[in-house]
């Protein structure tokens, strides 16, 4: 199915909306046929002595004053502002009515496109630019709203028009209604001519718009890096170049839009000059009124008007199906960690982890082609309520590693087991409901600390919040803050320094009691005084969950019931703190190092 069949799906959801609409364009289309018959009313029969029709007769029958030349003449002028205010009102309505029913339709749009970057991968969203993202949600999900009010309906009710006023003209003189038609196919023509240059430098123009959009994006979220390092000429330089190219590729796209246009406005200026001079010979030779040539350039005008407006609405279509396909081409993505139909639930997690045999790696590009393994071969099991530490130079994998076990990426080779079931076959939000995790670097939204610790647990009590608070060591900051816990935070919680982010940040992994806790550099940003206290806490309610360490200081990690060493993606040692130190091996040098560092 094609973009504009896949967008028609999104209209026909609304089908009253749609018909309403299509009843109002009928009924204006009606007052618009009877707008030039008022005219012809008062220069063939007022203003003359010819004789009446029977039609004309009768109706002014009934109008008090219109069988007199003076009252018909009043009559008419009524009638044209009747006609007048007709459209208006039809117009006005049906505008109302169509912009009611698609501001429902990108609703539903723009619903079905974040639901699918809820879904997306981490591997997809590595891919992506949040700017360019940023543009399908904001701008492009409008494209059902451009393809109902500057396609679909003007196309439908021009042809409506068409259709009317040529048999109206056809039945006034065939000759002229045969001229001022012979225009379409040049109309034609012009069509076949630039719609692939419309799509193409249209397609460009939005390329460029989102690429400028995430460069935007990327210099208000590194501000302060950009400021740190004094680069704010480079990032104006390149926003400047960023922003030609987009002018560039804008200027292109309309000059072709309007070359298009004014070459349909010339054809059809050039028809009517024709259309014009023959008329006047077919009035002097006695073939028409004056009245009926009126009439018949009146509709000239209004005809020219419907095919202008269906070539305007071919440019439209070329500019909403270039961004309707940006947007279905989200839609469309694979889920490379898709759910099952029918997923499992488990009853009650107990927080058993089991890696066998997994192996796995990222993709270089779009085509997951350059593909280079991360994990190799890696195998343990971890019962519930042990602690496993996972340490290993920079790059090891070990980030990876945790994050197979939430299904933010599924393996290449191996499973990972949960309880026994892989985790594949689990039900998603259980599985990552069942795991609280803490990263290197935590993400607090601009909502207040309170809401933040609670995030993603609603029914948490605020006596559940601080003692999470006072577990993490962050109770006692925050009840220095102003508002205390309703403290409403900067965007990314830069109102906070890193060691308060995240302890809030391990408080908000603490307060739902998961099952699993995932630590992955938790306490880098604090001093040793508050990790050591941190972790004390932690290990006294160990025996609840099973907890995931990851660690560069391994003096965090001695209590650990399991240490895992990673070195090019494999497990080179495994064991306890002490068995370790013993084996001398690589474990025992780094915390040698270590030690020595500290000296």
């Amino acid at each position: 199915m094609g973009t504009f069949g896949r967008m028609f799906g999104y209209v026909l959801r609304y089908k009253a909306g749609l018909g309403l609409a299509f009843l109002l364009a009928v009924l204006s289309m009606l007052f618009e046929l009877a707008r030039p018959w008022p005219v012809k009313v008062i220069v063939d029969y007022a203003l003359t002595s010819e004789p009446w029709p029977q039609w004309l007769t009768t109706l002014s029958g009934w109008l008090p004053g219109a069988t007199q030349p003076g009252g018909l003449i009043v009559w008419s002028v009524i009638a044209l502002a009747l006609v007048a205010v007709g459209v208006g009102l039809a117009a006005y309505v049906g505008m109302v009515v169509t912009v009611g029913f698609c501001y429902h339709m990108v609703y539903d749009l723009a619903c079905d496109l974040f639901a699918k970057l809820q879904r997306l991968s981490q591997s997809y969203h590595q891919r992506q630019t949040i700017g360019d993202l940023m543009q399908r949600m904001s701008g492009d999900v409008f494209v059902v709203h451009y393809a109902v009010s500057g396609v679909m309906l003007p196309v439908v009710i021009s042809l409506l028009n068409l259709l009317g006023m040529f048999t109206i003209m056809l039945l006034l003189d065939p000759l002229l209604a045969s001229v001022a038609l012979a225009v379409v196919p040049a109309l034609v023509v012009s069509l076949l001519l630039f719609a692939k240059p419309m799509d193409r430098a249209t397609s460009r123009r939005y390329e460029r718009q989102a690429s400028m959009m995430a460069l935007v994006e990327q210099s208000l979220t590194g501000v302060r890096i950009i400021q740190g390092f004094a680069r704010e000429a480079y990032l104006q330089a390149k926003m400047q170049n960023s922003a030609g190219d987009l002018g560039d590729a804008y200027n292109r796209d309309m000059r072709i839009g309007s070359a298009y246009q004014q070459t349909t406005l010339i054809i059809t200026g050039v028809g009517t000059a024709f259309v014009l001079g023959i008329g006047a010979w077919r009035v002097s030779a006695g073939f028409l009124t004056l009245g009926d040539l009126l009439v018949f350039l009146g509709y000239l005008a209004a005809l020219y008007g419907p095919v202008s407006a269906v070539s305007m609405a071919v440019g439209a279509a070329v500019a909403t199906n270039a961004q309707a396909r940006r947007v279905f081409d989200v839609i469309d993505s694979k889920e490379e960690v898709p759910q099952k139909a029918n997923p499992i639930q488990i009853d009650q997690v107990r927080g058993q982890v089991i890696y066998e045999n997994v192996s796995f790696g990222y993709a270089g590009g779009e085509d997951h082609s350059d593909q280079q393994c991360v994990l190799h071969d890696i195998s343990f099991q971890v019962d519930p309520g042990q602690i496993i530490a996972v340490v290993g130079a920079t790059g090891v994998g070990k980030s990876t590693l945790v994050a197979l076990l939430s299904r933010f990426y599924d393996p290449w080779q191996g499973r990972v087991l949960l309880d026994g079931h892989d985790v594949r076959d689990l039900d998603l939000a259980q599985l990552r409901q069942s795991i609280a995790l803490v990263l290197q670097e935590p993400f607090l939204f601009p909502i207040s600390i309170a809401e933040n610790i609670t995030f993603g647990r609603p029914n948490v009590t605020r006596e559940m919040v601080i003692e999470a608070a006072r577990t993490a060591q962050a109770h006692e900051f925050i009840s220095r803050l102003p508002a205390g816990y309703d403290t409403v935070l900067g965007e990314r919680g830069a109102t906070l320094s890193g060691g308060e982010r995240q302890r809030i940040a391990i408080a908000r992994a603490l307060v739902g009691d998961s099952p699993i806790l995932v630590l992955d550099e938790p306490t880098s940003a604090v001093d040793a005084r508050t990790e050591a206290e941190i972790l004390r806490r932690l290990a006294e309610t160990s025996d609840r969950r099973t907890t995931f360490v990851i660690s560069h200081r391994l003096s965090t990690i001695r209590r650990a019931d399991q240490i895992i060493v990673l070195e090019n993606g494999r497990i080179v040692e495994r064991g306890r703190h002490e068995q370790l130190i013993d084996d001398g091996a690589i474990y025992s040098r780094l915390y040698k190092h270590q030690e020595l560092a500290m000296l």
